[in-house]
């Protein structure tokens, strides 16, 4: 796995567990270390194949796991305990150009949207119009996203 996706699941990991009501000043250490992985020149498969992951930047014992755990199986053990309040599904919602965490952990939460395919269903459904937040552009986006 090269830096670049590793870093593009820690946000996805940061997406989710906000999503998933996990304390959002929390999750944001993960873009944090998406940053740094993303400008190493060293790859991190390297630091962890030489035991030294904790030589990036705010990661401690509890991190370094879940970065393994990402590099050898594309799954942390935090995103599966997490996964009792809400299906790892929701992360397709923030694809959506203007639609963030904190909205699609919203329409999660009163429409029970749990996909790209629900959102898009709720769109044509009407259902977003009376969300607050969501004005006709996303809703337009929402619409022609592929």
């Amino acid at each position: 796995m090269t830096n670049a996706e590793l870093a593009q699941r820690l946000r996805d990991l940061r997406d989710f567990l906000i999503i998933a009501g996990y304390e959002e000043s929390h999750a944001i250490r993960y873009t944090h270390i998406a940053r740094t992985i993303e400008k190493m020149v060293e790859p991190v498969e390297t630091l962890r194949n030489e035991g030294r992951l904790r030589e990036i930047p705010q990661v401690g014992p509890l991190i370094q796991t879940y970065i393994k755990e990402i590099l050898e199986t594309g799954v942390s053990s935090k995103q599966k305990e997490w996964e009792e309040f809400a299906p790892w599904s929701v992360v397709e919602m923030v694809r959506v150009p203007g639609l963030g965490a904190k909205t699609a952990r919203k329409l999660y939460a009163l429409l029970g949207v749990k996909s790209l395919s629900d959102l898009k269903s709720a769109a044509e459904e009407g259902k977003l119009s009376d969300i607050s937040g969501i004005g006709p552009a996303l809703i337009n986006a929402i619409r022609n996203y592929d």
